[in-house]
C-alpha cells in the first residue's frame, strides 16, 4: 500500500531565483534528491500539484514542468485521478552481447527470447573485426534482451562458426536462451570488450517487437567481446545492439578493474 506522508519533508530545500537555472529544473532536481535519498520510497505518493506549488512558491505550470521531466525518466508515474506515485528502482544490465549474458545473474532476472539463428553473408567489417578467413562459416544469432518484462534491446550477435558450434546446437528460434547455458562449461573466459555507441531510430522490425513506433531514438552499441587465451586475448563475438532510447541509460564506469564496463540502465 502506498504510503502518504501528508505534508513536504522537512528540509526540503529552496529554490534559487537569483539562478540561470530554470526553477522547473531546480524543482525536478529536489524533488529527484529526495526520491534518490529514500525520503520517498517506490510506491509512495509525492504531494500534490497545489502543495508542491505552494510550498516552493511557484506557479501549478512550474510543478507540471518539474514532474514531467521526472515522468519521461521514469522516476514518477502519474495515475489519473489517484496521484503521482515514486516509480520502482531503475535496475543495470551489462550491456554488450550475447555472450556477456550466459550465465549472468542478470540474465536470469530477465530474459533472451532468440528470434533468428543462422550463417548468412556477413559484411567484411564484421570477418574483419572476428578475425574470420574468407569462406569461413559466420554464424550469427538475432536475441530479444528483457528486464522484468520490457523490451530493452534487440541484439544481432556474431561468431566464428567454429567457435560457437556448441551455442548454435543449444538455441531454438522462438525459445528463451537455455537455463544454466555458459560459457565457462565450453572453455570460455570473457575478457577486455571494445564499444563504440551512437544515436540512431530503430527499424519496423525491431519497433514491432518494442512495440513503439517506427524510428523510436535508440541507443546503437557496437562491440566486439574478447576471449582469453594462452596467447591472448582474441576475437569471440561481434554484436550490433539496439537499446530503445525510450527506457535505457547509458552508464560507463571508467574503474581498471576487469568489472568496470558500460551499463545499461533500464527504468521499469
Amino acid at each position: 500500500m502506498a504510503r502518504w506522508s501528508g505534508k513536504i519533508p522537512a528540509g526540503a530545500g529552496a529554490l534559487d531565483r537569483t539562478s540561470f537555472v530554470p526553477l522547473y529544473y531546480q524543482l525536478q532536481e529536489l524533488l529527484k534528491q529526495h526520491i534518490e535519498s529514500g525520503t520517498w520510497r517506490p510506491g509512495d505518493v509525492l504531494p500534490s500539484e497545489p502543495e508542491l506549488a505552494r510550498h516552493f512558491g511557484v506557479s501549478r505550470v512550474v510543478v507540471r514542468q518539474a514532474l514531467a521531466i521526472l515522468e519521461d525518466d521514469r522516476q514518477i508515474r502519474r495515475v489519473r485521478g489517484r496521484g503521482t506515485f515514486v516509480a520502482p528502482p531503475k535496475r543495470s544490465s551489462r550491456a554488450g552481447g550475447l555472450s556477456r549474458q550466459l550465465g549472468s545473474p542478470e540474465a536470469a532476472e530477465g530474459g533472451v527470447l532468440i528470434l533468428d539463428v543462422g550463417v548468412p553473408v556477413v559484411e567484411r567489417s564484421i570477418r574483419e573485426r572476428l578475425d574470420a578467413a574468407d569462406g569461413e562459416d559466420v554464424l550469427r544469432v538475432t536475441s530479444l534482451l528483457t528486464l522484468d518484462e520490457t523490451a530493452l534491446a534487440i541484439a544481432y550477435s556474431f561468431f566464428r562458426r567454429a567457435d560457437a558450434a556448441w551455442l548454435e546446437e543449444r538455441l531454438h528460434v522462438g525459445r528463451h536462451l537455455p537455463e544454466g547455458l555458459s560459457l565457462a562449461d565450453h572453455g570460455v573466459v570473457l575478457g577486455r570488450s571494445q564499444m563504440s555507441i551512437e544515436t540512431s531510430q530503430c527499424g519496423q522490425f525491431e519497433a514491432d517487437r518494442f512495440g513503439v513506433p517506427h524510428r523510436t531514438p535508440v541507443f546503437l552499441v557496437l562491440c566486439t567481446e574478447y576471449r582469453t587465451t594462452a596467447t591472448g586475448d582474441r576475437p569471440f563475438e561481434v554484436a550490433r545492439v539496439e537499446y530503445r532510447g525510450d527506457v535505457v541509460q547509458l552508464r560507463l564506469d571508467t574503474g581498471t578493474d576487469r568489472g568496470s564496463g558500460l551499463e545499461a540502465v533500464v527504468g521499469r
